[in-house]
């Protein structure tokens, strides 16, 4: 078993860095969810739960030969590539995988019999990323009822017009992404970009994605991230190449988005196919973590982005209820403090002595601050003397299109005055 695991691990990496996807060879992925994993847990406890589900991923392992993705701790839904890229072998598949989710698991002195759903999506083409095919996955299994005795399983065919990740292409093309520009208060020079994520309505107008996707259901959520990702990857991975490399890209991420479980491999997998550093993202997480995606999913997606190097940020610091021991436990590195807090500190005596409190808080946690929502020079200007990191806002610089940073990287460069040399003269 140890052999043909690490087989499966060398057969995942390959595919990863699109090695098997040859023009041609047919991409299999598996959508697997456990539909009655809340009332196995009430009626058999959490760790026998856990037991059976890896029985039940190693199982899919050794008969489809299924190159898993990580799975949270008691998360229902098994994910992963099938190391077999031949259309011929989908009935054989299909036949092995309903045996197996109808035979039941059988553990010590214990057999359990799960309701399992699940879908195999199959992409001719080869050319699909995993995260579009997981998507194609769940959507299938929206239709199948989490009620059925037996479980159902589906097969689906992805045709080149999901080359998109399923979203209609229209809809595709209302995503967009405008960059904030960070200034360091002590050189003046960009220190990191804050990403923010745009929905064009029909009348032409954009909209922040934070207020649409409420109206959004999580699959067509999953496809606006996913192509959010692309859009700032490749403005980054374009500055590089303009020799105006971004020290850091700033993204914010709600706990629903942070909830999905592929979401973590996804952002991966986004910044190697565009040969970044995980060291040049940061997440942006919002207080209180976990309220709105569940504490269990969030978590693990963060332990796993900051285990490949990602580092993380609070938005509108002050104004939850982040405990201090969250900050902590999820290796907070910065804090985004709103606008709430800045606006009039250079007149107003009592938002002086709150900017000043919050700082000392941050320095005593050290913890880097970024202000938000400057708008005039001398918030700038106090903002800078007491002891801010980096600003942000009107009057530093306006949220920017991709190419619109192109123009801002080159003139703001040109408009730094040259670094004082204290060398002694020859």
């Amino acid at each position: 078993m140890a052999y043909g695991i690490a087989g499966a691990a060398s057969g995942l990496a390959r595919l990863v860095r699109g090695q098997g996807a040859a023009q041609g060879r047919t991409r299999l992925a598996l959508v697997l969810r456990v539909e009655n994993v809340e009332m196995l847990r009430a009626s058999i406890g959490p760790a026998v739960l856990e037991r059976m589900l890896d029985r039940l991923m190693l199982r899919l392992v050794g008969e489809l030969r299924l190159l898993p993705q990580g799975r949270s701790p008691g998360c229902g839904e098994i994910l992963g590539l099938i190391a077999i890229g031949r259309q011929q072998a989908v009935p054989g598949l299909l036949a092995r995988l309903q045996a197996i989710c109808s035979e039941g698991i059988d553990l010590p002195d214990l057999r359990i019999c799960p309701v399992v759903n699940a879908a195999i999506v199959s992409d001719e083409t080869g050319r699909q990323e995993a995260a579009a095919l997981y998507v194609h996955g769940r959507m299938a299994l929206q239709g199948l009822s989490p009620f059925s005795a037996a479980g159902q399983i589906r097969f689906v065919e992805t045709g080149p017009q999901a080359e998109t990740g399923g979203l209609a292409g229209s809809a595709l093309d209302r995503v967009g992404v405008l960059f904030q520009p960070q200034l360091c208060c002590d050189t003046g020079q960009v220190r990191a970009l804050r990403a923010l994520p745009r929905m064009r309505m029909d009348g032409g107008d954009d909209c922040d994605l934070a207020e649409l996707a409420p109206r959004l259901d999580d699959a067509v959520l999953g496809q606006v991230v996913a192509e959010l990702l692309r859009q700032a990857f490749t403005g980054l991975r374009g500055w590089d190449r303009l020799g105006r490399p971004v020290p850091l890209l700033s993204l914010p991420l709600s706990d629903r988005m942070l909830g999905d479980p592929v979401l973590a491999d996804m952002i991966l997998w986004e910044l190697e196919r565009n040969d970044l550093a995980p060291q040049r993202l940061e997440i942006e997480v919002s207080e209180p973590i976990g309220r709105g995606g569940g504490r269990r999913p969030v978590t693990a997606s963060l332990q796993r982005l900051t285990a490949a190097g990602c580092s993380l940020a609070l938005g509108e610091f002050g104004t939850g209820s982040a405990s201090l021991d969250d900050l902590r436990r999820f290796g907070i590195g910065r804090v985004r403090i709103g606008r709430e807090f800045i606006a009039g500190c250079d007149l107003r005596a009592d938002q002086r002595r709150m900017i000043l409190a919050i700082l000392a808080l941050a320095e005593h946690l050290g913890l880097a601050t970024v202000a938000d929502g400057v708008a005039t020079p001398e918030e700038n200007a106090f903002l800078a003397q007491i002891g801010f990191d980096a600003v942000q806002g009107p009057a530093v610089a306006l949220p920017l299109d991709a190419g619109a940073v192109d123009e801002f990287l080159l003139d703001h460069d040109h408009a730094l005055p040259a670094p004082f040399d204290l060398r002694r003269k020859a």
